[in-house]
């Protein structure tokens, strides 16, 4: 077995140095479609804002300052125009860009499309006051702006600072030519306006590189994984299965041989179908993880699946001299679950009980009908050793198993994939129990 793991090892080693050169083509694949999916949700929000603060201004802020009696601040009739045609002009990009967004092009190259946003939003309004030499720095907007794409479009930094430079690049070259607003004042105000844009600009851009350096790390941490647990599957299961099948045409029972002794035969073929059954359950959670619980639903009898699940399982209460006390009702409307799925709720909450107890514990199998809820809600109580209530909190995350664990090889999966099951079909899972009370492991499904 040993000799089988370093195989794996090196496998997994070499495995993962070809691997690393697919991490990126599938992080710019993500990436794009990343693009794709947020760049339009950027421009609607951005035309909600821009429209709010329309509203706003028009409403309140202008308003209040022609009321103030300040002629600096008050808006004539001019310069209340003048701002309309910019306001309108940026809204009319956000909704001229929502409309190009549908074209091919945008599927094509999303990550120039982000850049004709910026264009789109901020740069018809800096032309309009360019041609009559009304430049001004617009900082309110660009910080609003910037910082709503960054927190959207939490990628590619180097599209973040190109659409930053181009467009403050633009007004700050206007500035020094001279075609400015003769009315702006370039005062310590002004200068600490440009200031603060620039900061925000840096520390979005900051933001951006770190969220998608991290990004990218994460791709090659799965990669690996995938390319580990892709060994696993493959060059260690196959072998414990084969040397199982093996052992198992040279145990009979009725003979007692001088070779091999059946009973040290018989612990062999238990120990190899437990690592069988550790391997399986191991790949089943990580496929559950990456890909999701897939649901085949249909009305369900619950007391007729429970008594089947029973039934399979005598073997194993029998050898712990368990005691079941069946109170499920058979007139229990039908429950809308996947049967095989649900099975392996009942089987991983009733071997839990056995595994993690003393031989000779009474099981409660119950199920009530809770109408104002319009679900049902399954109990499985045991008279066993309990647990704290905050060892109960934790049972059903990854890899935790019952404050008894000693007695299991188990790699405490069980109820984290019964947490996995329930949720998908909309329930609930836990558990009530306190030391020396036994526990009751609950949880709900959907009439």
């Amino acid at each position: 077995m040993k000799i089988i793991v370093s195989q794996i090892l090196n496998q997994f080693k070499s495995k993962k140095k070809s691997s690393l050169a697919i991490i990126s083509s599938e992080f710019w694949t993500w990436r794009q479609q990343f693009f794709l999916n947020r760049i339009q949700l950027l421009a609607w929000v951005f035309l909600i804002v821009l429209i709010m603060v329309l509203i706003l201004n028009v409403t309140i802020t202008i308003p209040s300052l022609n009321a103030s009696g300040d002629t600096k601040l008050a808006f004539s009739a001019e310069r209340m125009r003048e701002y309309l045609k910019v306001a309108v002009c940026q809204i009319l990009g956000a909704g001229i860009y929502l409309l190009l967004a549908k074209s091919y092009i945008f599927q094509k190259f999303p990550e120039k499309m982000f850049l004709l946003l910026s264009g789109l939003v901020l740069m018809p309004s800096q032309f309009i006051a360019t041609l009559k030499g009304q430049a001004s720095f617009d900082a309110n907007m660009w910080i609003l702006f910037y910082a709503i794409q960054a927190i959207l479009i939490p990628v590619n930094w180097r599209a973040h600072l190109i659409s930053q430079v181009t467009v403050i690049g633009y007004c700050a070259i206007t500035l020094m030519i001279g075609w400015r607003d003769p009315h702006t004042i370039v005062s310590v105000a002004y200068t600490v306006g440009i200031f603060y844009t620039i900061l925000i600009c840096s520390v979005a851009d900051i933001g951006v590189f770190l969220y998608e350096r991290s990004l990218q790390r994460e791709f090659e941490l799965r990669q690996q994984i995938r390319v580990f647990l892709h060994a696993v599957s493959h060059d260690l299961r196959n072998p414990v299965i084969g040397m199982v099948m093996t052992l198992k045409t040279f145990w009979h029972p009725e003979q007692h041989t001088a070779q091999i002794p059946q009973e040290l035969l018989h612990q062999i073929i238990e120990s190899g179908d437990r690592q069988v059954a550790l391997i399986n359950s191991l790949l089943e959670t990580h496929e559950t993880e990456v890909h999701g619980i897939v649901l085949h639903q249909q009305p369900v009898k619950l007391h007729e699946l429970v008594q089947s699940v029973i039934t399979d399982l005598q073997p194993f209460i029998q050898q712990a001299n368990t005691t079941v006390i069946y109170k499920i009702p058979t007139n229990l409307p039908f429950v809308k679950a996947d049967a095989l799925h649900l099975r392996r709720v009942y089987e991983n909450l009733i071997l839990n009980a056995l595994r993690y107890n003393r031989a000779g514990i009474r099981l409660t199998l119950d199920a009530v009908e809770e109408n104002l809820k319009h679900q049902i809600c399954c109990t499985v109580q045991d008279n066993g050793i309990g647990m704290t209530q905050q060892q109960g909190d934790r049972l059903f995350e990854l890899y935790t198993r019952g404050p008894n664990n000693r007695q299991s090889l188990g790699l405490g999966l069980g109820l984290y994939i019964c947490r996995q099951i329930v949720t998908a079909h909309g329930g609930k899972i836990g558990v009530r129990s306190s030391p020396g009370n036994g526990a009751t492991f609950w949880f709900t499904l959907p009439i």
